[in-house]
């Protein structure tokens, strides 16, 4: 292909015997083509395949004035000869094509006043848009027409029905950016698969946030840790395949807990693999394409395809973008899509919650991406893991857990390091547990103790406590309810079900190690 900058004297060859006899040898010789005359028969060439006007653009000191370029300042050439423009105005040549919409498949209207400037600077193209709303699929079919050297191609807004394309003789077939399928070609029973029942479909993108220290890179890291073992999470059956974490935050903690897994359960050969290192999935697809083949060649080392991608987390692989432009975190989505479609996987992005704890924070652009959305909650019963949107799954709680310090390690100083494992468990508090077995009196004053403390959100005062359990009788006797509080009182505390300091009490936490309950603070 030849480029509107490249200009230069074209060699030539005399015919023998031109004007001097016929036994006259070939002449060789120059003759000087007008480089404005060169220029403008392949402007004319990009104009046919753009579908598209020659015009000079402004220019700056020797640059493209694109800030000042529009439909009035371009200077469009009427009689397309070459004695129109002056050498100097060569660099300026482009093609303005205008009224996208024949071009695109959005609907009627859309694109109409999109209109692109193509100019080339040294054989490379430049293509901007100067009039419109923002439409980045109208530059692309611009590049792609250049760059397959095919025209424009208008769109049809019905397409006919396809016919089978014809089997070409080395019978590869062709191939097609798109997937199709007729209404009356639908598969008559089409089973949705899972990688874990009813909670995370094959090839699916989801998204898992919680606050910090809610447990979602624990329950992430036992999920991950049960399909690659292939055993039942939570009761429910999953598929078993490579899974790969992409501990982009903290991968030596996801490894003892990993660790602590594999001591817990017994298990051996599982085919699950820790990824680290600096990840950027918005700064183009570069990074997406760099995971997918190492995952690629993960699947075939273990020979086991790779049914789960998990990456942990959002935050620490979203490169220089901004969470909270729609831009960007469309690129993240992009990203998220290619490793997808170059690995056959499950994608899992583990994301941070704003304070307020009710959805992941920054754009809302992932969360109409993703097929369905999770959160982690910790709470006095535990942990709970519920689905607060899923396109067609399991919606709502989805599992209950506590986690168990297990020892993986001695460090340096001879002390024990531990790291946690997941505890499937009812979602039921200790202090509810209690209430359910205690009987009489006792359960009466636990569960006015248990309101207070709800209520207040701090541990009670033994006098407030006790006027309490008194209204809860009116009838009785204050002696007799003075004698009855005393016993209650002392039976709870030695129980372990409340705990006392400095004239206050308050309902026993859930009993994880480390935690407290959520709607009561500890205070001591």
């Amino acid at each position: 292909m030849t480029h509107l900058n490249s200009y230069e004297m074209q060699p030539f060859t005399l015919p023998a015997g031109f004007g001097e006899g016929d036994d006259a040898p070939p002449a060789v010789g120059l003759i000087s083509v007008d480089p404005r005359e060169h220029a403008l028969e392949c402007a004319k060439y990009y104009a046919e395949n753009l579908h598209g006007d020659m015009v000079l653009v402004p220019f700056v000191d020797g640059q493209p004035d694109w800030p000042g370029t529009t439909r009035d300042t371009l200077t469009k050439l009427a009689g397309h000869h070459w004695s129109e423009i002056e050498v100097e105005d060569i660099p300026r040549l482009g093609v303005l094509t205008d009224s996208f919409a024949k071009f695109l498949d959005y609907g009627l209207g859309y694109g109409d006043d999109v209109s692109i400037i193509t100019l080339w600077r040294e054989g490379t193209p430049e293509v901007k848009q100067i009039d419109g709303e923002d439409c980045l699929i109208a530059r692309h079919l611009i590049m792609e027409a250049l760059i397959d050297d095919e025209p424009l191609k208008a769109r049809q807004t019905k397409p006919d029905k396809p016919k089978d394309p014809p089997v070409v003789a080395n019978d590869n077939k062709p191939k097609s950016r798109f997937r199709m399928t007729w209404f009356d070609d639908i598969a008559g029973r089409i089973t949705k698969e899972t990688i874990i029942k009813g909670v995370f479909g094959v090839r699916e993108f989801t998204m898992v946030s919680g606050m910090p220290g809610s447990g979602k890179s624990v329950i992430m890291t036992d999920a991950a840790c049960h399909v690659a073992a292939g055993r039942e999470w939570h009761g429910r059956k999953v598929k078993q395949g490579l899974v790969i974490y992409v501990a982009a935050e903290r991968q030596a903690l996801t490894e003892r807990r990993m660790m602590a897994f594999r001591k817990e359960h017994g298990v051996k050969d599982v085919p699950l693999l820790v990824l680290g290192g600096m990840i950027d999935l918005t700064t183009g697809l570069a990074d997406a394409d760099a995971l997918a083949t190492v995952i690629n060649a993960a699947a075939k080392a273990c020979d086991e395809s790779c049914v789960w991608i998990i990456i942990d987390t959002l935050t620490r692989t979203f490169g220089p973008g901004d969470q909270h432009q729609s831009k960007d975190m469309a690129k993240f989505v992009r990203s998220c899509d290619r490793l997808s479609e170059k690995t056959g996987a499950h994608v899992t992005v583990i994301h941070h919650t704003g304070w307020s704890g009710d959805r992941g924070k920054g754009a809302i652009d992932l969360d109409g991406a993703v097929d369905a959305s999770f959160m982690v909650k910790k709470s006095a019963s535990g942990y709970t893991l519920e689905c607060d949107g899923a396109n067609d799954g399991d919606e709502g709680t989805i599992c209950h857990f506590t986690m168990k310090s297990i020892e993986v390690g001695i460090d340096e100083d001879g002390e024990p390091t531990f790291a946690p494992v997941v505890i499937p468990s009812d979602g039921v508090s200790a202090g509810e547990h209690l209430v359910t077995t205690l009987k009489g009196h006792n359960a009466k004053a636990l569960q006015i103790l248990t309101e207070a403390c709800r209520g207040t959100g701090s541990p009670i005062d033994e006098e407030d406590w006790r006027e309490a359990f008194y209204a809860a009788s009116p009838g009785d006797k204050p002696e007799t309810l003075k004698v009855r509080f005393q016993r209650v009182r002392k039976a709870l505390k030695d129980s372990g079900a409340v705990h006392y300091h400095e004239g206050t009490y308050w309902v026993t936490p859930d009993g994880t190690d480390g935690t407290c309950s959520a709607t009561v603070p500890c205070s001591v």
